[in-house]
Order: structure tokens, then C-alpha cells, then sequence
């Protein structure tokens, strides 16, 4: 009669996690975002994708609003990736984006591995940061939700300075509708001079962020090796 305890005591762990029922977000996350951003949210720099783990979901909410709205990823040559994510939340429905933007903003935060910016002039990205960013986006780059500025920390060097090159061209935050993005599209264009000024205050921002925590197990597994991972063909959750 013990038996059958015994046995369901020793199965393994994943076992038991392959077992258990997986919430529809999280099944929406393993398929439309962790083939492209990781299964801890950690993105990835050969696919140019952005860690996205932690990030609010007030801010996750409204810039899959904006993708499926046609608010941000219009400019497909200049933002390839914006333009696959805006394919994806096209085929989102309203209860699937806030049930991801949760998720999403349940995941550990992912401290990016490298925290130096190469010809960055820290100090003068200091102040440059505390003359034009921390209002917003507070003196610890956390974010402010009352001002719809995300949290700088956990993203990447190499995604920040993408993403204010994209709103100096006005390749980002130029549509009508997004408010939010037209700040940072003023921004850009009238307090960053040039390329340097962006080196400089991302690698300050870089220097902001926590010590990378003990690794954690996905909550979820993605699909074995023998099956169709081409990230072209399983399209990012970013943004």
C-alpha cells in the first residue's frame, strides 16, 4: 500500500513540474517571447532583444498597446525588431496583454552582465543623468509609474543606446498617440548632442544596477532541441 507514496515521492522534480498545470500566460510567454528574450526574460544580444524580467507591467501593458495599435514598430527597416513585435501584439487580445504584462513583472530581474559602455565618460553621463533623466525615471533609473518612465536598470547597454538612437531619428515615440514617447523623442533631440553624450549617460546607468542574483530555474521549460526553435519563426515578446 506504500508504494505508490514512496514512487510519487522520488519522482524528480521536473517531473512533477511538467505535471503541474501551467498558467495561460505563462504558456503565452514560452511561446511568443521566451524563443526570442530567453526563458528567464533575459534577452539576448545575437537576436538584439532586450531583458524584459521585471519589468512594471503598467510599462509592459502600454508598449504591447502601442506595438498592437501601431504606436511603435512602424519603421521596419530602421527597427526590425520593434516591427516583428508589433506582428505579434497585433495578434494579442486585451486580456492576453495584461496577463503577460503580470507575468512578465514577476520575473526576477536579470542584471545585464556587462556594466561598462566602451569610451563612456562615466562622470559626465552622471550629470548629463541628473539634469535630464532623474526626474523621470528617478535617481536610481527605478522608474516612476505617475510619469509612465520605466525602470532603467536590468536593460542592457547595447539596448539603451538602440533605443535613443531610435528616438533621436524619431524612429521611436514619433506616432501620434504616443505621449510618452514624444517626451523621450524631446529629449533626444534637444539635450543628447550626439552619439558621445548617449555613451556617456548610459554608461552611468549601467553603473546603477544591483549585483546579479543566484540564477533561478525558469518557471517554465522551453521545447526540446528536437523541436522548431528558429527564433525567425517564433516571434519576441519586447517591449
Amino acid at each position: 500500500m506504500l508504494r505508490p507514496l514512496v514512487l510519487l515521492v522520488l519522482l524528480p522534480t521536473a517531473a512533477l513540474r511538467a505535471a503541474a498545470p501551467v498558467s495561460a500566460p505563462a504558456a503565452d510567454f514560452a511561446k511568443l517571447c521566451a524563443p526570442c528574450h530567453g526563458a528567464r526574460g533575459e534577452g539576448r544580444e545575437d537576436l538584439r532583444t532586450p531583458s524584459i524580467a521585471n519589468e512594471p507591467w503598467w510599462y509592459v501593458k502600454t508598449q504591447l498597446g502601442n506595438f498592437h495599435e501601431g504606436r511603435r514598430g512602424v519603421h521596419a527597416l530602421q527597427d526590425p525588431q520593434g516591427a516583428l513585435m508589433a506582428a505579434v501584439a497585433k495578434g494579442l487580445q486585451p486580456a492576453q496583454i495584461e496577463a503577460l504584462a503580470r507575468f512578465v513583472e514577476s520575473l526576477p530581474l536579470v542584471p545585464p552582465s556587462k556594466r561598462s559602455v566602451d569610451g563612456a565618460d562615466v562622470a559626465r553621463g552622471q550629470e548629463l543623468f541628473y539634469e535630464r533623466c532623474m526626474e523621470c525615471h528617478r535617481y536610481n533609473a527605478s522608474g516612476e509609474m505617475a510619469f509612465g518612465s520605466p525602470p532603467l536598470v536590468g536593460r542592457q547597454g547595447w539596448y539603451l543606446l538602440e533605443q535613443l538612437r531610435k528616438f533621436k531619428a524619431r524612429h521611436r515615440g514619433a506616432e501620434k498617440g504616443d505621449e510618452k514617447g514624444a517626451k523621450m523623442v524631446n529629449m533626444a533631440t534637444l539635450f543628447i548632442a550626439d552619439e558621445q553624450a548617449m555613451r556617456n549617460v548610459v554608461g552611468y546607468i549601467l553603473t546603477l544596477n544591483p549585483e546579479p542574483a543566484p540564477r533561478v530555474e525558469a518557471p517554465f521549460d522551453l521545447p526540446s532541441a528536437g523541436a522548431n526553435n528558429d527564433p525567425a519563426s517564433s516571434p519576441a515578446s519586447r517591449p
